[in-house]
């Protein structure tokens, strides 16, 4: 038989090999959310990284662009036709050629 020694210091063994167990799913829990909140933060940033861009286009650059695009549009346009008062300083010109 064994004897009452043993059995103390089995029960003793097994208390500790309890706490530990404890302990150890406490950590593993704490490293398994970790690893969740990390995941999200992950994810969230490289959204940012891949949005933020497309983003700052779409709501804050596009308008201004189009703006100038269409003044742009209107200049070429104006430059296509005579400037305004081309016709003074090409009579003006022809006058002072003819003297």
């Amino acid at each position: 038989m064994s004897a009452p020694h043993d059995d103390e210091e089995l029960m003793a063994l097994l208390k500790e090999d309890t706490e530990l167990a404890r302990e150890n799913n406490r950590l593993l829990k704490k490293m398994h959310r970790n690893a969740i909140i990390e995941m999200w933060l992950r994810l969230l940033w490289y959204a940012l990284l891949i949005g933020l861009p497309f983003a700052l286009y779409f709501y804050i650059l596009e308008p201004y662009l189009g703006t100038f695009q269409e003044s742009l549009k209107r200049f070429q346009v104006g430059v296509g036709g005579p400037f305004p008062g081309f016709e003074v300083l090409e009579s003006y010109l022809k006058e002072r050629q003819g003297q």
